[in-house]
């Protein structure tokens, strides 16, 4: 069973993303027009991170949830 790093570097680089726009936002040297998109983009990437940990947090729960049963199968045994 091999790790999927792919979400993990997905995970990472959204939020690198997120924070360089709240650096460039945090500024204040941009035009309203682009501080819009700059926002909306940073909103998309938030929902992506939400989601990558949602999928995260359900994956640790499977695996506790199989190494539980597994420690319940040794312990009838």
């Amino acid at each position: 069973m091999g790790v999927d790093m792919t979400n993990a570097k997905t995970f990472e680089t959204a939020v690198k993303s997120l924070e360089a726009i709240v650096d460039k936002l945090e500024k204040g040297d941009t035009s309203l027009d682009d501080a819009l998109k700059q926002f909306e983009k940073g909103i998309a990437l938030s929902r992506a991170c939400n989601t990558l940990l949602s999928e995260a947090e359900q994956k640790v729960e499977t695996l506790l949830s199989q190494a539980n049963q597994q420690d319940k199968q040794a312990a009838d045994e």
